[in-house]
């Protein structure tokens, strides 16, 4: 009930009385001259208008970057304060009041939720089943089908058994041989020398 109020102060425009008084916060460190009744309202006019729309949170976060800044040597103009505010993050009291209640609410609400009941697993011996009936299924694919023909095409030939210390089947040496590729085998008998 509170976080509508909390999002509504966290978004809240920043008052011309706020304004001032953070504006005015920095006039010992960065002195001002004296100005007449008009000029101060010219002054502040223009701070008004530049910061118009923007929190308190969000101009004091712009006015402390601007105070960190070391190139800083006088109050900041109010474009500048302007852009400083909307690009420097900040996270003022009532903004930390509604992401706090925020997140009690959602972890509230994931306490409340009933958990998901627990579904038995499958026994190894089912797994194995399913998967089997699976790859089973899959390999009635016309994809599948079209795969094993192409595996089977490119698998080579069987050859004849070759002959007993020979790397090369009698068939190859003959067709080499006739090719003059390599040199005609001559059959040793048991002596070592040629038949």
């Amino acid at each position: 009930m509170a976080m509508p109020a909390l999002r509504a102060a966290a978004l809240r425009p920043a008052s011309p009385d706020e304004i001032r008084a953070i504006i005015g916060s920095r006039f010992p460190t960065y002195p001002q001259p004296k100005r007449t009744e008009g000029e101060a309202a010219a002054f502040w006019a223009d701070y008004f208008d530049a910061l118009e729309g923007l929190t308190p949170a969000m101009i004091e976060a712009g006015m402390a970057a601007h105070v960190k800044d070391p190139k800083a040597e006088f109050l900041p103009k109010p474009g500048r304060l302007a852009e400083l505010a909307k690009t420097t993050p900040t996270t003022g009291r009532f903004t930390r009041a509604y992401n706090r209640a925020r997140s009690a609410v959602v972890a509230n609400q994931k306490a409340a939720e009933p958990k998901p009941a627990v579904e038995e697993r499958p026994s190894p011996e089912e797994v194995k089943a399913m998967v089997a009936e699976t790859l089973a299924a899959l390999a009635e694919t016309p994809t599948a089908k079209a795969l094993a023909a192409r595996k089977q095409a490119m698998k080579p030939t069987p050859s004849a058994p070759l002959p007993a210390g020979s790397h090369m089947s009698a068939e190859m040496r003959a067709k080499l041989e006739t090719r003059k590729a390599i040199q005609p085998r001559y059959d040793l008998d048991q002596y070592g020398e040629a038949a």
